[in-house]
């Protein structure tokens, strides 16, 4: 494991103080109560992930209407604040940086769950999820969805989080927004990349209003839909760096309408990690299967990525980091 040292490399993004190179990425425990509540079992479960210098705990829904499975974490209101401070504090008492990603599932909504009509950029069934049919959004909704999503942001901030994640990928509402198979609308929202984009900036612009500059502000971005005729990797690579231009801090890079389950590992997301790196100038995290240290850490030595973020293997071994960094640190004696 020549060369893995750099995985313990410290790194410092505004102010903020990172400890080594990886990351425990989101992804839904769903333990919270059936309103959105912290519970007991979620300060556990985030207790027990040591070693990785940040934490995206999973996300929260910042609308009753864009919960797409049982028992999500909600930030959608004030009560939430206590129960999220809480956990803010869990994480920090680990030394790990805290941030919270914040999501509407838009067609990807359980209608089962919310009793509410999906919403979406246009009336099209979600191409992966397949819902029921969603309601086209009227202007209005757009507008008040970029102040729930600042809202949320704000409450974030005053539970004591370093930062918010807004989620961009995996099919939800604004990876919807994104796509030319999901965006059919025709108005300055839809049509050409730009307009596709545009809420996505305007809701990194209101979230970096509310929280103020000191705070940290990630997309976690899908790149590329995977599907024929969907948002192409050139395209997401033009969002990335729009969205550097708008003040974001950290580019959390993952795939758009459909996840990268089925890609073949290790490292699926390699090439798509390089070519956005060459992008922008601000911090990336990949994602993909990185599990294996010697590839970890190559592409952090070639700069194709600035963080590594573990997932799935985090939910069988809470420690599986800390494993990872006492191997590289004894292969170092």
């Amino acid at each position: 494991m020549k060369g893995s040292t750099v995985l313990l490399d410290k790194q410092t993004v505004k102010g903020f103080t990172f400890n080594n190179r990886y990351v425990c990425a989101p992804f839904d425990i769903s333990k919270a109560t059936d309103d959105g509540l912290i519970t007991e079992e979620l300060l556990s479960i985030y207790k027990s992930r040591r070693g990785s210098s940040l934490i995206v705990v999973e996300q929260a829904a910042i609308s009753p209407a864009g919960q797409y499975r049982e028992k999500l974490i909600f930030v959608d209101r004030n009560e939430c604040i206590e129960g999220l401070s809480r956990l803010a504090a869990v994480i920090h008492d680990n030394n790990q940086v805290a941030v919270l990603q914040i999501n509407h599932a838009g067609s990807a909504a359980d209608a089962s769950i919310t009793k509410m009509e999906a919403v979406a950029p246009s009336a099209v069934i979600h191409p992966v999820f397949g819902r029921a049919m969603p309601k086209a959004m009227t202007k209005d909704e757009i507008h008040k969805l970029r102040e729930d999503f600042a809202e949320a942001a704000l409450r974030t901030k005053k539970a004591g989080f370093d930062g918010v994640e807004i989620h961009n990928c995996h099919g939800f509402l604004l990876s919807q927004f994104l796509s030319p198979i999901t965006n059919l609308r025709t108005d300055e929202y839809g049509g050409n990349l730009e307009n596709r984009c545009r809420l996505l900036m305007e809701i990194a612009t209101a979230v970096r209003a509310a929280i103020g500059d000191e705070q940290l502000l990630l997309v976690r971005l899908g790149l590329d839909d995977l599907l024929p005729g969907g948002l192409t990797l050139e395209e997401g690579c033009f969002v990335a760096e729009k969205l550097e231009m708008v003040g974001i801090d950290i580019l959390d890079i993952s795939t758009g309408l459909v996840p990268p389950l089925n890609l073949p590992g290790p490292a699926m997301l390699r090439n798509m990690l390089r070519i956005v790196k060459g992008h922008v100038n601000i911090p990336v995290i990949g994602a993909g299967e990185l599990w294996d240290i010697k590839i970890a850490a190559d592409m952090v030595e070639k700069r194709e990525v600035d963080f590594i973020a573990i997932a799935r293997p985090i939910m069988d071994k809470p420690d599986f980091v800390e494993d990872l960094l006492d191997k590289i640190k004894k292969a170092q004696q």
